[in-house]
């Protein structure tokens, strides 16, 4: 997939574009990069950024939204041009877009540079706006670099620290890779970057330097120690990761300040710009020190402070018995990393995979970043591409039919991780939906699942394991798949695709306003599964709609839809692969947590369950022996006593023991409590 990454970071001076083509699937995801541009923003472009830093107007704002936009746009066709490629040529472009304001405390973040005008400018998707998602899941919004630091840098032996250097400076921690994932990554915003080097720049040439080119100022200057220190004193340094700063701390108004208390001391310019530089180092080196599980053996730069060969001095002097390189040597110019790295996040979006890393950026999981604009000249291809997931072609798994068997073994269990990742990202529809169905099965109401060939079976399979495991009746979940009971054994072609037939075996049921269908379809738009919801939705039951694409036929007709999307199949289209493995976990989480809902646990102890044999039976004593342990204690053996007493009710045994009331009395409160063990304890309070 040929991909494009534009940055615009906090020194607002230009914007790095590249191109890069990447190949298959976390964690081995192959790149190439084929070129990198810089494209600095005209004089005018950034005072307007600059002033939008200050005190921007709504009007400033959204006219300034559509020039950063029409920018970035053209960075993209340089960068085309210089890859030897045409626009038609580019699958996807990620951008970052131009930081404005980012405030983490508030979950607030700002980015400039309009989606819809890039994507008519190139005719290619968009994916941008990365930062808001992770902080709607609690994070700071950054670094989210650190994902695609540990994707594409990660030594399998040496720890490593990826070093940006910005206009704000962030690392990412990296332990040896045959470690595997986090616990060990850490990454976080050290501190200051270029921003105050280059505001000090600006003014010691009287505007005439946007920043200290190869740090030739700041050679010239001496260190103020005296001022240093005031300057290492920031709380900010001292506050444990994760963290994240921006302009809104290091920005021009704490340049100013500086520059007026150095003044005032009788510091000449370059005096200034030279103890800036080391306020950037000596923070940087502090933040290893304070903050690091241990010193990395390399520190690999990045960023337009990695050119300046003063700042470079310095860290290493800071930075003792650790080798301090480019990330040039690894194969990407320094002021292409970061471009890079948006690039590798809109893939990942593009795949519907996760983008942050808790560990880095403080998020309570991991979420898929970013908002999609569909191309000009490919709508129609982006659009099937984001419904259409199950059908695609993985390209991690292309070469499985020629590798060993445990390569291929390892392969699918790669892949195999990215279903909870799927379902976590789903959680608060699955929650709404475990509400809705517990709030009707309450009231009388039915549980109906109903899907074609895999999705059928699965659903038919939580339905019969309800009566055993929480002692419902037979009736109360009910399993319907497409081409009947002899579909449960053998593939029944042609079933699926009979509306009719969905719709018929709903009204069969009498369907109502108290009942719950679940419709189960990988694809999301099985006319079986189709007729069926639209039945159901017609006699005022509640929909919901289980599928593992995104904007289905499904979804337009479900008043609740979950989707698991865990990507592409192993093998493409087999969705008996993830896409089921992920319907069972949600079926799972349905059925368990309705039943919950209604009473039919005692903690984690299933009390409603039915002991209709010897393993159930011996389940029972246990059970019931261990609600007893806590407060009474009471041996397997007597519990199977008390059992005898209660006609082989493990609630009412419960209650007995625990309530030190008569069998007789146990039932009372039960059925006074509704079923529900805890209220029925509660009796006495």
């Amino acid at each position: 997939m040929i991909v494009i990454g534009l940055m615009s970071g906090t020194s607002a001076d230009g914007i790095d574009a590249v191109v890069v083509e990447l190949q298959g699937a976390p964690p081995a995801i192959k790149w190439d990069l084929a070129a990198h541009t810089h494209v600095p923003h005209p004089p005018a472009l950034r005072g307007e950024i600059f002033a939008a830093f200050e005190k921007g107007s709504a009007a400033q704002l959204c006219r300034l939204n559509v020039e950063l936009g029409r920018a970035f746009g053209e960075a993209a066709l340089q960068v085309i041009a210089a890859a030897k490629l045409t626009p038609a040529q580019v699958h996807l472009i990620g951008s970052h877009g131009q930081t404005i304001w980012h405030d983490p405390e508030a979950g607030a973040t700002l980015q400039l540079g309009e989606a819809a005008v890039i994507a008519e400018m190139t005719g290619s998707p968009v994916v941008s706006n990365f930062r808001p998602r992770d902080m709607a899941a609690g994070g700071q919004g950054a670094p989210l670099v650190a994902y695609v630091d540990a994707l594409l840098f990660a030594h399998p032996r040496r720890v490593r620290s990826l070093q940006n250097i910005g206009g704000i400076a962030n690392l990412t921690y990296l332990p040896p890779s045959e470690l595997g994932p986090p616990p060990g990554l850490l990454a976080f915003d050290t501190g200051p970057g270029n921003a105050l080097i280059d505001y000090a720049a600006g003014r010691a040439t009287d505007g005439q330097w946007t920043f200290d080119r190869d740090g030739a100022l700041a050679a010239q200057g001496r260190i103020s120690q005296e001022l240093l220190d005031e300057l290492l004193a920031a709380p900010y340094l001292r506050q444990p990761p994760p963290k994240t700063t921006g302009r809104e701390l290091f920005g021009a108004q704490f340049g100013a300040q500086v520059w007026e208390q150095a003044t005032a001391r009788g510091l000449a310019p370059a005096d200034i710009v030279a103890t800036l530089t080391a306020f950037t180092a000596h923070s940087i080196a502090r933040a290893y020190r304070d903050f690091l599980p241990q010193p990395p053996a390399e520190v690999i730069l990045s960023g337009g402070g990695a050119r300046n060969l003063t700042l470079l001095a310095m860290l290493r002097e800071r930075l003792p018995n650790v080798r301090v390189m480019l990330s040039d040597e690894l194969g990407v110019a320094a002021e292409a990393k970061e471009a890079l790295a948006f690039a590798v996040l809109a893939y990942e979006t593009w795949h519907q995979r996760p983008g942050n890393l808790p560990a880095a950026t403080g998020a309570s999981r991991r979420v898929i970043l970013g908002h999609i604009t569909p191309g000009g000249r490919i709508s129609e291809s982006a659009n099937q591409r984001i419904t259409n997931t199950t059908e695609s072609r993985n390209p991690a798994t292309m070469d499985i039919d020629i590798v060993p068997t445990l390569e291929m073994a390892r392969l699918m269990n790669v892949e195999d991780r990215h279903v909870a990742e799927a379902v976590a990202a789903e959680l608060p529809q699955i929650a709404a939906a475990i509400d809705a169905i517990a709030a009707r099965m309450a009231q009388g109401g039915r549980l109906i699942y109903m899907g074609a060939g895999s999705s059928g079976r699965l659903g038919i399979l939580d339905a019969a394991e309800c009566p055993p495991t929480f002692n419902t009746s037979p009736g109360q979940v009910v399993g319907l798949i497409a081409g009947g009971e002899s579909a449960i054994t053998h593939a029944v072609e042609g079933a699926e695709d009979d509306a009719a037939a969905g719709a018929g075996e709903i009204a069969a049921l009498n369907i109502s306003r108290q009942d719950s269908v679940v419709g189960i379809a990988a694809s999301g738009r099985t006319p079986y599964v189709l007729g069926g919801l639209e039945q159901a939705r017609q006699r005022g039951a509640l929909t919901i709609g289980l599928v593992g694409n995104r904007a289905t036929a499904i979804e337009n007709m479900a008043d609740i839809t979950i989707a698991p999307v865990a990507g592409p199949e192993v093998i493409a289209g087999s969705t008996r692969l993830k896409a089921s493995t992920a319907q069972k976990m949600v079926l799972n989480m349905l059925s368990t947590g309705v039943m919950i809902r209604l009473g039919k646990t005692f903690g984690n102890l299933m009390v409603d369950v039915q002991a209709t044999n010897a393993k159930l039976r011996a389940r029972a004593r246990r059970i019931v022996a261990q609600a007893a342990e806590s407060a009474k204690g009471m041996s397997e053996e007597e519990a199977g006593v008390l059992l005898e007493r209660c006609n082989g009710q493990v609630k009412t045994a419960i209650v007995s023991i625990l309530a030190e009331v008569s069998p007789t009395e146990a039932r009372w409160r039960l059925a006074t409590a509704g079923g529900i063990v805890r209220r029925a304890l509660r009796m006495d309070e």
